[in-house]
């Protein structure tokens, strides 16, 4: 799964556990584009309602995720 910010200019696999690549494209940004991107990735946060899942199931979710991008070697943690 993948967000797209700033009307299709950029697009990450996520914010809060970004990829070597995501931080790649995060860098390029001017700050105007990231201080944007983030009032976008907020206010989608927002607007999005209340999750169906369980609180466990997300902070599963995010672990599995976690573990996937830390098992990279080029992981920067």
């Amino acid at each position: 799964m993948s967000d797209t910010f700033l009307n299709g200019k950029i697009t990450v696999t996520s914010l809060a556990a970004p990829t070597p690549e995501d931080f790649a494209k995060l860098r390029a940004l001017t700050k105007k584009e990231r201080k944007a991107l983030l009032s976008e990735a907020i206010e989608h946060g927002v607007n999005s309602g209340i999750s169906r899942k369980s609180v466990d199931e997300i902070w599963e979710s995010a672990r599995q995720k976690a573990k996937t991008t830390q098992e990279n070697k080029d992981y920067a943690l």
